[in-house]
């Protein structure tokens, strides 16, 4: 797979470093009281390393759903099948309520986060790029290579 670096996002390169080398907040409700209803991207890191990029049309809504659950969640989901194996079948049931809800939750605490202001037009195609860039643990290229080798028919 190639090597993708932050200068193939041209003039998006700014944006993207400050992204993920800004200052970080923790993932709770402290946290994130501040944020408001405004469209951005949304970088997740465990011990400085980004695994999840993901535009938000409503930060602040985003931010809740990654904390509390209860409602259909990709980066719950996520976190379910990659960090406590959960079945990529029941994850995203299991995401939002029981059990591995509540051990989801327990881990979330640990994450930071860092949000950018963006345009509603050009925001998935920048969390898209982002992810290709960094390699995201949960939506980057080679996270998308494996779990499709590891949903191979035996």
């Amino acid at each position: 797979m190639p090597a993708f670096t932050p200068a193939h996002l041209g003039k998006w390169e700014p944006l993207f470093n400050d992204l993920l080398h800004g200052e970080r907040s923790h993932l709770t409700e402290n946290g994130t009281w501040m944020l408001g209803d405004k469209p951005g991207l949304i970088c997740v890191f465990d011990d400085g390393e980004p695994i999840f990029v993901e535009a938000s049309p409503n930060i602040a809504k985003t931010m809740q759903c990654y904390i509390n659950g209860g409602a259909e969640c990709e980066f719950r989901t996520m976190v379910g099948i990659v960090e406590m194996g959960a079945s990529i079948r029941t994850a995203v049931q299991r995401s939002k309520s029981g059990p591995l809800a509540i051990r989801i939750t327990k881990r979330v605490e640990k994450f930071k986060y860092r949000v950018v202001p963006v345009q509603l037009k050009v925001m998935k195609q920048l969390a898209d790029a982002f992810n290709v860039v960094s390699d995201s643990r949960y939506s980057g290229p080679s996270a998308v290579a494996n779990r499709a080798l590891d949903a191979l028919p035996k």
